[in-house]
């Protein structure tokens, strides 16, 4: 049987959607916007937003004032509770892959094994797995990802008549077996999978993604430097929420939102992105702010879109324009700034953690200094992302739980070498 085989979790509606959440930063200029009435009268000492309520202030408030209370780190990022005691690599890992993950994996696994054991002309073909056969399975897949085979057919990496197999592979199982479970494994009680998907699309592996979470987040002190950016897992099967974003690599594929460490690379929380959600306790708005604020608490450096009505005329992107010129704006918790990096361009930048108009001296481009600490702290997905695709335990299928699955297997290698490495 194919390792690609897919049973009931394939029976999906195909309906990829083109993405409507975009994260690049430059703005062009519009015809619209180049003909908005950029001489409106303002205050002498106010910006107005094109909603002709917002204002931010041209001069920058007192500096000599305390620090804002959200901008204050009140913990020393790192290990904590059972994590300041793992002391080897395996130790770290199991923080995340813990006997909680692996008895429910265990357990819904052989719920499937049981309801297609008529199949089999031999019952040892089909027989039940416990939970040692599933960590070795996991570190399997860990292996084959780490010699970075894990796209390659099962048969190359178990065959040794060459003297070219992987010989812990083949020892801890044969390729038989590992190939059942990769068609069997299940994440879900499939017996009333039915009812939980009429109020949530994520069932089929709800629970073990809500364990992942919450051992990312029990284990570890983020530093004041978080980022959220999107990932996009590559996917080619049927699924209702397969989304086609041109700029990925992959451009097809399930959405997920991360928020991840800039300074160490740990994911600290994710979600996926299933679309709509039937009416029930998982229905949530999907709007970009939502989203962010979903993932964190409201202290936050990042792009905003020139279509937001609060933005100035002067601040949108302006034909005549100084090059490498900075407009800034502040309000009482946030600083807005405008940047011409090129002509008929604006980088729009809004931050709660600065409220001056510093400019980055070691910066040929004249740079504010808000846009190069953005541009130094916007990396954390992205660099999650490289890490993945470096070693990544991900094989071909056509089953989109087994798509997150091997992420949260992926993620939780490198969250475990943050810790070790603490």
């Amino acid at each position: 049987m194919s390792e690609a085989d897919d049973e009931s979790d394939n029976e999906e509606i195909d309906t990829t959607q083109k993405s409507d959440h975009e994260s690049e930063s430059e703005q062009d200029i519009s015809e619209n916007e180049t003909n908005e009435n950029v001489s409106d009268v303002q205050n002498n000492n106010f910006y107005l937003g094109k909603d002709k309520t917002t204002k931010w202030k041209k001069n920058k408030p007192n500096m000599q004032i305390r620090v804002r209370s959200h901008n204050i780190i009140t913990h020393l990022p790192g290990p904590k509770q059972n994590a300041r005691n793992a002391k080897f690599e395996i130790d770290c890992l199991k923080l995340f892959i813990n006997e909680n993950v692996i008895r429910l994996i265990t357990i819904s696994t052989n719920i499937y094994i049981e309801s297609i054991k008529a199949n089999f002309q031999r019952e040892s073909d089909a027989r039940l797995t416990d939970e040692r056969e599933i960590n070795a399975f996991i570190g399997i897949l860990f292996l084959i990802g780490a010699l970075r085979c894990a796209r390659k057919n099962a048969h190359q990496i178990w065959d040794n008549s060459r003297g070219s197999g992987v010989e812990t592979c083949y020892l801890a199982m044969s390729e038989k077996r590992f190939r059942f479970l990769v068609r069997c494994i299940r994440f879900d009680d499939i017996n009333n999978k039915n009812e939980r998907r009429e109020i949530d699309k994520l069932a089929p592996i709800r629970e073990v993604f809500e364990y992942f979470i919450v051992n990312f987040q029990n284990n570890f002190i983020a530093s004041e430097y978080l980022t959220v950016d999107e990932q996009l897992l590559a996917f080619r099967g049927r699924c209702s929420f397969k989304q086609y974003i041109p700029s990925k690599p992959a451009k097809y594929g399930l959405k997920m939102f991360a928020l991840v460490d800039a300074k160490t690379a740990y994911t600290f929380n994710l979600e996926a992105y299933v679309g709509t959600q039937p009416e029930g306790p998982y229905k949530c708005k999907n709007s970009g702010e939502d989203i962010v604020l979903r993932l964190v608490q409201p202290t936050y450096t990042g792009t905003i879109r020139k279509n937001k009505r609060e933005l100035p005329s002067e601040f949108l992107p302006n034909k005549n324009r100084e090059l490498q010129s900075s407009i800034f704006g502040f309000q009482e918790d946030y600083t807005l700034v405008s940047y011409c990096p090129k002509k008929n361009k604006a980088v729009l930048v809004v931050s709660s953690m600065h409220n001056d108009d510093t400019i980055d001296e070691e910066n040929h481009a004249k740079k504010p200094e808000m846009i190069t600490f953005y541009n130094k702290t916007k990396i954390g997905v992205d660099l999650v992302d490289q890490l993945c695709e470096k070693y990544n335990v991900a094989r071909n299928t056509r089953r989109w739980p087994m798509v997150i699955f091997y992420d949260l297997l992926n993620i939780s290698a490198i969250n475990a070498i943050c810790i070790y490495k603490c």
